[in-house]
């Protein structure tokens, strides 16, 4: 079995190295930058006026500079984004407006009429809140909230006293 392993590792190495030696044998030769040699012309007309005569300057190496010429390099592997940033918005400084403060309004009136009674002496009135029964006539403070102002035939006027505002309530008719 280890002979069978060995010839394995040495079939691998022996292929590795194959393929390692492959692009040698048929590389180009060595490419040089391509030299373009430039002449300095002593003639007045320019260094061009040899060509232009039909005369070929013969090209000297003291003063030939070399002109590489290269293939224009790009990043393959360099980082791309789609991604466009937001334009800024300007910020405005908006005060804060003061709130309105409206005026507090008394909440409704959480009596029902049940009756009334009109003795010689004065005018009841009896008013269900809830289970409770209440027996009032004119000035009678109601649970410290209500206060009867008025009783009339048609109407009774009370007075919400945590605001101090005026409400009324149909009392029947009269007769």
């Amino acid at each position: 079995m280890d002979t069978r392993r060995l010839l394995c590792w040495l079939a691998f190495f022996s292929v590795a190295g194959v393929i390692t030696l492959i692009p040698n044998y048929f590389a180009e030769e060595s490419v040089e930058p391509i030299l373009q040699p430039q002449t300095s012309s002593t003639s007045e007309q320019g260094p061009l006026s040899g060509l232009r005569s039909g005369e070929q300057p013969a090209p000297s190496l003291a003063t030939a500079q070399p002109a590489l010429t290269s293939l224009p390099h790009s990043d393959l592997f360099a980082a791309h984004s789609w991604y466009v940033a937001p334009a800024l918005q300007p910020v405005v400084f908006v005060p804060a407006a003061a709130p309105v403060q409206q005026a507090p309004v008394s909440p409704p009136l959480p009596f029902v009429f049940l009756g009334k009674l009109d003795d010689s002496q004065r005018l009841r009135v009896f008013l269900l809140r809830g289970e409770t029964i209440f027996t009032v006539s004119v000035g009678d403070v109601i649970e410290g909230t209500y206060r009867v102002e008025r009783i009339s035939g048609t109407e009774m006027t009370l007075v919400y006293l945590p605001l101090n505002s005026t409400q009324s309530l149909s009392v029947g008719s009269s007769l």
